[in-house]
């Protein structure tokens, strides 16, 4: 049964660039283009800024190096080295109560104007552009009119609603498991260090997870454990476990597995309490605000970065950044040892070795079928061999600052995202500190 709802709508805002999720990408987006002296307002459904970063408790940045370069230059560095300096990260592992708190700051320094608890639910389409984005919000439900938008949602639910095409899952449409990351509370650090059990790669760890699951302490056979960082002096964040055949684009699903994960993480606690040096006092603080989702759609753009570009170590006329994390695809289902070694598989013989990367074409953020809107973070242009690299902190931040750059650019310049010269665009990363080794000014 269908029915039709219409309802008069107040264009609460107007500004220059439009920014949907407040995750690594969107906050890279809205500082780059609101420094390009655009109005920016960034639009984010939950309460904080960071996505991944920090409402799910993801803790740890993968690669921002290659060993000899830093891969995220320009925004992505500057949000290291502060992070680095107030505590909001140590090394690579994140404290995010304090990232949230850098993320917010750095947004306010350039100007951009931040609506939290803020949804997008729609857009009004006219030529191929979006005319109107329409949110809700506890003010009620409105429209947002800019001249650009950019898709930071992770899902990819903006280009989608506008008509992009996209790709999701593998040739099944199965999806990577997502985890439910925790917070943890009086674990001894230094005993845990000398148990010598610390995550899937150790074998002492495997051999108790085995025997958990023959004890029917842990009710899934998951043996790809990746285990706990030590994100301050005085909380550990396990990154465990998976929340296996997850559908991020369906809200049962999500609610469900919500409801399921929380009981597996209590299985987890009874599990290191029970078998691990220095855990004995540990207790679950909290559980991720949100489920660290893995994969969602890929909106389909004028080019699919691929597995092949990976292997050759491609470079592109058009790149905007270059990368280099390896090709992280965590299987769909639990299947136990067999599972653990696919992944080890794919996962260990994809490594590049130091000085190594793949370039980034500015073509992977403009989605086919729209005009006004780019793309960035995880649902960029990609197969899904390249989205389980790409989609991580460090690459947001890359792909990000390309669109909110250009985003800005296209406005100054009068003409449409597409019709951008990446040459141009190229330029202004380079000055504001992308790493482009293969583009001479």
């Amino acid at each position: 049964m269908a029915v039709i709802y219409q309802k008069e709508l107040a264009i609460k805002h107007r500004c220059d660039v439009c920014v949907v999720g407040a995750g690594p990408a969107g906050i890279a987006a809205a500082i780059a283009a609101a420094r390009q002296g655009q109005s920016v307002m960034l639009f984010e459904s939950l309460a904080m800024p960071g996505g991944m970063s920090t409402a799910a408790l993801v803790p740890v940045l993968m690669p921002w190096t290659d060993g000899n370069n830093v891969l995220c230059g320009g925004i992505g560095k500057e949000i290291i080295d502060r992070a680095q300096a107030t505590g909001a990260m140590r090394g690579g592992a994140i404290y995010a109560e304090r990232l949230k708190r850098l993320y917010e700051v750095m947004l306010l320094e350039a100007g951009v104007v931040i609506s939290y608890t803020t949804k997008l639910i729609d857009v009004i389409m006219r030529d191929r552009q979006i005319d109107l984005a329409i949110f809700n919000a506890k003010s009620g439900t409105f429209a947002v009119k800019a001249q650009r938008y950019v898709d930071a949602s992770g899902d990819g639910d903006l280009a989608a609603m506008a008509g992009a095409p996209y790709e999701i899952g593998d040739t099944q449409g199965r999806m990577m498991p997502g985890t439910l990351c925790s917070l943890w509370a009086g674990v001894d650090w230094q005993e845990f260090r000398l148990g010598g059990a610390f995550s899937h790669n150790d074998d002492n760890m495997l051999a108790l997870l085995r025997k958990a699951v023959a004890e029917g302490m842990l009710s899934q056979e998951d043996y790809h454990l990746t285990g706990m960082t030590k994100t301050s002096d005085n909380v550990i964040t396990g990154n465990l476990s998976h929340c296996f055949g997850i559908n991020p684009l369906d809200e049962l699903s999500m609610t469900t597995k919500l409801i399921e994960n929380r009981r597996v993480c209590a299985e987890y606690e009874r599990f290191f309490r029970t078998y691990i040096r220095g855990f004995a006092n540990a207790e679950i603080a909290a559980t991720g605000a949100v489920m660290g989702v893995r994969e969602s759609r890929r909106i389909t753009g004028d080019y699919v970065l691929n597995a092949d570009d990976y292997q050759k170590r491609a470079t592109f006329p058009d790149e905007i950044g270059r990368y280099n994390f390896g090709i992280d695809i965590h299987p769909a289902e639990p299947g136990g040892d067999a599972s653990l070694a696919e992944h080890k598989k794919q996962y260990i013989g994809q490594h590049y070795r130091r000085g190594e990367s793949y370039g980034i074409p500015y073509r992977v953020l403009c989605p086919q079928q729209v005009e006004n809107v780019l793309c960035a973070g995880r649902c960029v242009s990609t197969d899904r061999a390249v989205m389980a690299s790409l989609r991580v902190i460090p690459g947001c931040w890359i792909t990000g600052m390309a669109a909110g750059t250009a985003a800005a650019m296209s406005i100054a310049q009068g003409c449409t995202p597409r019709a951008l010269p990446a040459r141009a665009l190229q330029q202004q990363l380079k000055r504001d500190g992308a790493f482009l080794p293969n583009f001479n000014a």
